[in-house]
C-alpha cells in the first residue's frame, strides 16, 4: 500500500482490518485472493504488528511474513502503529484507521465480528475501532483530523 508521503495513491476495492499479521488471512485470506483474481483491488491493513509474540525472535521476522503472505495472496498491506496487547478502542485509533480508509477510498471493509473465545482480546477492540473508523471516515466538517483526505 502507499504510504502518506506518496503523492500518487491507489484506491482500494476491498480493505480487510486486523488486530495483528495473520489475523486477516486466517479470517479471510481465500476470500481475499478470489477478490484479488476477479480483479479487484484489495488491502490488509494490521492494526499492530503483532509483537512482543513468544514464537517470533524478532519483529522484522514477522513483518516479513506477513508481507510474503499479502504478496501470496495479491493484496497490499499497512500496519499501523498501535501497541499490540494494549490495543484499545480510542478517538485516536479510530482516527488512525479512518485516516487510511479516506486514502484508500474502500468500497467494502471487512473486520471481525464479535468477541473471541480464548483468543487476544485485541481482536474484540480491532472490530470496535473498524466499525467507528467506517463511520467518521464518513464524517463532514472534521477535516482537520484526516490530513484534509476528502470524506
Amino acid at each position: 500500500m502507499s504510504t502518506p508521503e506518496e503523492n500518487s495513491i491507489d484506491q482500494l476495492d476491498v480493505i480487510a482490518v486486523g488486530a495483528h499479521p495473520d489475523d486477516v488471512e486466517i479470517a479471510c485470506g481465500g476470500t481475499l485472493a478470489r477478490l484479488s483474481d476477479q480483479g479487484y483491488r484489495v488491502g490488509i491493513i494490521d492494526l499492530t504488528n503483532g509483537e512482543p509474540t513468544p514464537r517470533c525472535e524478532d519483529p522484522a521476522i514477522r513483518v516479513a511474513e506477513a508481507n510474503a503472505a499479502a504478496e501470496k495472496l495479491g493484496v497490499s498491506r499497512k500496519i499501523l502503529t498501535l501497541p499490540n496487547r494494549k490495543l484499545f478502542d480510542s478517538f485516536e485509533a479510530r482516527v488512525l484507521l479512518a485516516t487510511e480508509f479516506r486514502r484508500y477510498r474502500p468500497k467494502i471493509v471487512i473486520g471481525f465480528g464479535n468477541k473471541t473465545p480464548m483468543a487476544s482480546p485485541d481482536h474484540y477492540q480491532a472490530m470496535l475501532i473498524t466499525d467507528a473508523a467506517v463511520f467518521y471516515s464518513r464524517l463532514t466538517k472534521w477535516d482537520e483530523h484526516f490530513d484534509g483526505l476528502p470524506v
